[in-house]
Order: C-alpha cells, then structure tokens, then sequence
C-alpha cells in the first residue's frame, strides 16, 4: 500500500462526507517516485468519476494506491497498514477500485460481480466496490456499472435528514 493522500485539498474541508479510497494501482507506478493519482488516462478518468460524484466539491477524500502485481513481501504491512488507516481517516465510505483489491481486502474469492453492487464493511466502515479506472478504459461497458456502484456509495453520505 502506497502513503495515503489528500486529493481536492484546496477545497475548504469544514463539512462533508469523508472518503477513503483504496485504488488498485500496478506496483511500478509506486515505485517511479511521487505517486499521481490523475497521472495518464486512468488518472483522468478517476479524477473525472470522483468529480461526477462531486467529490471534488466538499468533505475529505484520501487516496491510498493498493499495489497491484507486487512481490509477496510488498503486500506484507497491509493486514497492519489498513486498520489503522481506517482509523486514522474515519471515514463516512470506503471505495475500493479494483477485483483483485476488493477480494483480498475482503478476503474473499468471490466472483468480482457478486461482491460489487452491495455494501461490504472493511474494519467497521461501510465499504463499495467497484472497477479500477485502467479496467473501465479496456471495458468501457461496465462504466454504467461504475457509476451505480459511485451512487451507491454516495447515498451512504448522504446528508441527514434528506429523504
């Protein structure tokens, strides 16, 4: 797991939903330096799925890239890096971007499609699934599916009192 990070910082952060999101990423764009999330077309259509569900415009959302691909030593902090980020963040939802994050975050070898569409919990926070940007540039079909997933985690957020 890479150091999480605060995406849309200058937006003003007082009130809010808090987002955590888990994104799978291949393990050499962790290793070339600095990480940039919005970095090349995947980049730009995360950056563009978070901002149409208004992510950009209010709350906290942090960002930690799930190396994908790593060696078996890489992977070994994440059963203690994960529990304390999640409460370190607090958030409101967890999104995690990717089949092979999503089950083994959720320990599950469970299809990809009977685990998305429903709310998981990842150390006591509710947590969505859905497909990773560099699977929806391949498979540009599903990102209806994406966008169901986003609004299902988005009505977790939603504010009190609204119905």
């Amino acid at each position: 797991m890479g150091e999480a990070q605060a995406l849309y910082a200058d937006v003003a952060h007082g009130e809010g939903s808090r987002w955590l999101v888990l994104a799978e990423t291949p393990a050499a764009a962790l290793q070339r330096g600095p990480f940039n999330p919005f970095e090349g077309d995947a980049g730009k259509l995360l950056d563009n799925m978070l901002r149409a569900a208004l992510l950009n415009k209010a709350g906290v959302v942090l960002l930690a890239p799930l190396a994908r691909g790593a060696a078996a030593g890489a992977g070994a902090s994440l059963p203690e890096a994960l529990p304390a980020l999640v409460a370190d963040a607090r958030p409101d939802v967890v999104l995690v971007m990717g089949r092979l994050a999503a089950q083994a975050l959720l320990q599950s070898s469970e299809p990809f499609g009977k685990l998305r569409g429903q709310v998981h919990s990842l150390h006591g926070a509710k947590t969505v699934l859905t497909y990773d940007a560099t699977y929806l540039l391949r498979n540009p079909a599903d990102k209806a599916k994406a966008w169901d997933d986003l609004c299902l985690a988005m009505s977790l957020v939603a504010t009190p009192g609204a119905a």
